[in-house]
């Protein structure tokens, strides 16, 4: 990636105009103020990328601390009420869609040959966090132990290792709901856990041209219309039973890979035992077995790691709920700006870096990033040049993935990718 392309993508993306225009069609500038869309964009980028800001007014002394000059300071108040309109948030969200584009797309790189064969892989999850109490009448939480709570459905490209679509609701919105629709995903693999089992979903979706693999919860049982153990070998007696009769004292194999029926919609079912444990795991999925191994399902589904991986980036590295704001409007509007930083910050570092450790980008933003944002605030042209050179020189040697111990090879993304591909 050249030091050029960076620079241009940058330029376009922060250019004043095009932000100005988006906050404009936003609602939430209509006329010049103190406070530029720019100049406030950035500074959050800023801000949030650090990771430890704990309530608005470090926002605003991160805004002032930007500016090329004191004249052009503002007081608290003004700053805090334009985040506090509505229109924050539209126009933060607005952002993100365009970053989604702009950014995401040109940080993609290859995938195992086995997941080549789709045109992407996407992860699917939600994740929750309490807010202020002020706030339990517009996002109440499903728990006692917090009042107010919000939940933000994510789904993520494994290839770009970055966000494609997020929604933000009330905690007690169903998972389900948010899942990409089934047209979409038209050779396309879902990956995503036991809260969005739904088999008229996973029934369009295959009708679809789409393919998933989702874990299964325990009360599943349904009817086995073929058997085999981990190895492909046909075990004919387990036909015509239902799941839940299968246990370790009729069945000693470790995997079961089953092809099952629930009304007219035949899938797989792999089942594995894990002795220490002493329980079974569940994963479902259209992969075809003549392709995919029960271990080759296993190792897939092991990919959708990464998005845990992603929100637990957001909440430590990108501010995620650290604001005790009653105010709806920051609230989501901070959430969408988080989300922007991790989008930019990542889609530099994997430019940079193909192989980058991504946490390690994410600790040393003050070293790599914010200099390069700090310039294009400051429309120093020639200096974001000189540092980007220098983020591309930092994170060559310094955000280099560790070598894993050899009993955590296997489970890492780059240990998953080398079985994918043997």
């Amino acid at each position: 990636m050249t030091i050029i392309s960076l620079k241009d993508q940058l330029a376009q993306f922060f250019n004043a105009d095009f932000l100005g225009r988006t906050a404009k069609r936003c609602g939430f500038i209509q006329r010049k103020r103190a406070i530029q869309p720019q100049s406030l964009v950035l500074s959050l980028l800023a801000a949030l990328s650090k990771g430890n800001c704990t309530a608005i007014a470090d926002l605003h002394r991160q805004f002032n601390g930007m500016c090329l000059s004191e004249n052009d300071n503002v007081a608290y108040k003004p700053f805090h009420n334009q985040l506090r309109k509505d229109s924050f948030a539209d126009f933060m969200k607005e952002l993100v869609k365009f970053a989604m584009i702009q950014f995401v797309e040109k940080a993609s790189h290859s995938l195992p040959k086995k997941l080549a064969l789709f045109d992407e892989v996407l992860l699917q999850d939600g994740s929750s966090f309490a807010v202020h109490p002020d706030l339990a009448g517009v996002f109440p939480s499903r728990f006692r132990q917090s009042k107010a709570a919000v939940e933000c459905h994510m789904t993520m490209s494994l290839s770009s290792q970055s966000p494609t679509a997020m929604s933000v609701t009330a905690d007690t919105a169903s998972e389900r709901g948010f899942l990409p629709e089934p047209q979409s995903l038209s050779n396309k693999l879902l990956l995503a856990d036991a809260g969005y089992v739904d088999f008229d979903y996973f029934e369009a979706l295959t009708e679809h041209g789409g393919a998933f693999v989702v874990r299964g919860g325990k009360s599943l049982n349904p009817l086995i219309v073929e058997a085999r153990n981990g190895k492909g070998r046909l075990l004919p007696k387990l036909a015509g039973r239902k799941l839940r009769d299968i246990t370790r004292k009729n069945n000693r194999s470790e995997v079961l890979d089953l092809t099952c029926q629930r009304g007219r919609f035949k899938f797989r079912l792999i089942r594995r035992w894990f002795a220490e444990e002493k329980r079974y795991c569940i994963w479902l999925t259209n992969l075809p077995i003549s392709e995919f191994t029960a271990d080759d399902v296993m190792a897939v589904y092991r990919c959708r790691w990464q998005v845990e991986l992603l929100f637990k980036e957001l909440k430590s590295h990108t501010n995620w709920k650290r604001f005790g704001t009653g105010q709806k409007a920051i609230v989501e509007g901070l959430i969408w700006a988080s989300l922007l930083a991790l989008i930019v910050r990542r889609s530099l570092a994997v430019q940079i870096l193909p192989t980058v450790s991504l946490l390690k980008a994410a600790k040393n933003v003050d070293v790599w990033l914010l200099p390069i944002l700090e310039a294009l605030i400051h429309q120093a042209w020639s200096e974001i040049t000189v540092r980007l050179n220098w983020a591309i020189q930092y994170i060559s040697k310094n955000a280099v993935k560790s070598k894993q111990r050899k009993s955590r090879q296997d489970s890492s993304l780059d240990g998953i990718y080398k079985k994918l591909n043997a």
